[in-house]
């Protein structure tokens, strides 16, 4: 096996956009499934797809032209039967339940064979994580303990039994560790679930020490160089018997949690590092497909030069229209911080600006409803309430005085500029909201894919007597 050149293949459920698989393949994967139910992240994945395809034959100036509204999709495909093909083999647009559980795996398996996959080495997925967010629970009577996709998880896991893969990596809000579904904690059943697979896997670190620390599992964007504060739950499990082929393997997550703080000494970086670049647009102005080229250069060295990267210009960048009344509230929530008071929450509008308080229900459970997205600090968690308005997505510049684009909320997400996210505004900003980071994805990726280098190495040497 000269260089590592073996390749290796991922499957991704409840894949959303493709944030996870986007890092993967960034890293040097074969996603060669992507399982979704939403139309529109589905026809995001298949636009992405097209840009791997292209580039890898060299073909990739189609694509921009493609961005650039020169030419359809449908026509390039049309020239390139063969990406046709992987691409409908890869994105499959389905849900999750007792009879298409088992559609799914035959598609899986199709494309397996496709491909050339002689197995499958990592499974990734996010079950959606709209029942273990605190601020859904916070919105209904029953803290959603009878929601349903308490239980999406279990088709995770017999996904897992069934393909058998090195690794899983299993992908979800910190609320996951409070949830409660028909009076129980549902991370703790959920714990239980996962150590009684078969074939036995592990979690790295132990079970034991979630008991002990659940929060020691959690992951934070800003603490590998993405311009958002974001805290996740990963578990990062592989299969037992792979310990005697590479005992470091039990040291996975304790890796990460040496990237984050290897990273964070060199300081986090801000929404200036982020967005600063990308033209200055009111309320209503840009466009949801193709805007233009850039008009600046951006440092060589920065963040904002490799979300460039092999990108002819800038896509996904129109402002939403806003009413005058909130204008008014933003621009009050960005002059209170300028002028040196502190940044203001709807408790000191009541205070200073009656006159401009929404007239909402219960505004006392949600004091944070505007937020300004501050220039020298990273953004606030991206989430997929920010397809419903964008009050919490404020942007700093007052002059501007509108909230974020889809572009920016991509960028503060660490999307690259050339990954187009497809449907209307509002599917576009759901798809950001709930897309794990792809330069995070890349990292975890590079970990896993190191070890799975080791591990097969040695296999091969194994065969051949050495």
């Amino acid at each position: 096996m000269k260089g590592n050149k073996k390749s290796f293949f991922a499957v991704d459920l409840f894949a959303g956009c493709g944030g996870l698989s986007e890092g993967f393949i960034q890293a040097g994967f074969q996603v060669i499934a992507q399982v979704e139910m939403d139309k529109w992240a589905c026809e995001s994945l298949k636009t992405r797809h097209l840009y791997w395809e292209l580039r890898k034959i060299g073909k990739g100036f189609l694509y921009h032209r493609y961005l650039q509204g020169k030419v359809s999709i449908n026509e390039i495909l049309k020239r390139f039967p063969e990406i046709k093909q992987k691409i409908c083999c890869r994105v499959i647009q389905a849900a999750f339940g007792d009879d298409e559980t088992e559609q799914i795996l035959e598609r899986i398996e199709s494309s397996k064979k496709f491909h050339g996959a002689s197995k499958i080495h990592v499974l990734l997925g996010g079950p959606p994580c709209q029942p273990y967010s605190i601020a859904g629970r916070a919105r209904d009577p029953f803290r959603m303990e009878n929601d349903g996709r308490h239980y999406l998880y279990r088709y995770y896991l017999e996904i897992i039994e069934r393909l058998q893969p090195d690794f899983f990596v299993y992908e979800n809000v910190p609320g996951l560790f409070t949830a409660r579904a028909r009076g129980r904690e549902i991370f703790i059943k959920m714990l239980e679930d996962f150590s009684s697979l078969s074939p036995p896997y592990e979690i790295t670190p132990p079970l034991e020490r979630i008991y002990e620390d659940p929060c020691s599992y959690i992951l934070d964007s800003a603490d590998f160089r993405i311009p958002q504060n974001r805290k996740r739950l990963f578990l990062v499990g592989y299969r037992r018997p792979l310990e005697r082929r590479s005992p470091e393997i039990k040291e996975i997550f304790t890796e990460l949690q040496k990237k984050a703080i290897r990273k964070r000494k060199t300081g986090h970086l801000t929404v200036r590092d982020a967005i600063d670049d990308l033209p200055s647009i009111r309320p209503g102005e840009g466009s949801d497909k193709w805007y233009g080229p850039y008009d600046t250069e951006a440092n060589q060295r920065s963040y904002r030069k490799k979300m460039r990267k092999e990108s002819a210009g800038i896509i996904n960048h129109r402002a939403r229209p806003h009413m005058k009344d909130d204008l008014k509230r933003y621009r009050f929530f960005i002059e209170h911080q300028r002028n040196g008071n502190g940044a203001a929450n709807l408790k000191v509008l009541m205070k200073e600006r009656p006159e401009l308080v929404p007239e909402h229900k219960h505004l006392d459970k949600f004091f944070d409803r505007f937020r300004v997205q501050w220039w020298d600090r990273p953004s606030s968690t991206i989430t997929a309430h920010i397809c419903k308005d964008g009050h919490h997505y404020i942007h700093p510049d007052i002059h501007q005085c509108r909230s974020f684009t889809v572009r920016e909320a991509a960028r503060c997400q660490s999307f690259p500029d050339n990954f187009k996210f497809e449907g209307f505004r509002t599917n576009q900003f759901k798809q950001v909201g709930n897309a794990v980071p792809p330069l995070l994805a890349r990292i975890v990726a590079g970990v896993i894919l190191k070890e799975l280098r080791k591990i097969h190495l040695n296999q091969e040497d194994d065969i051949h007597g050495t």
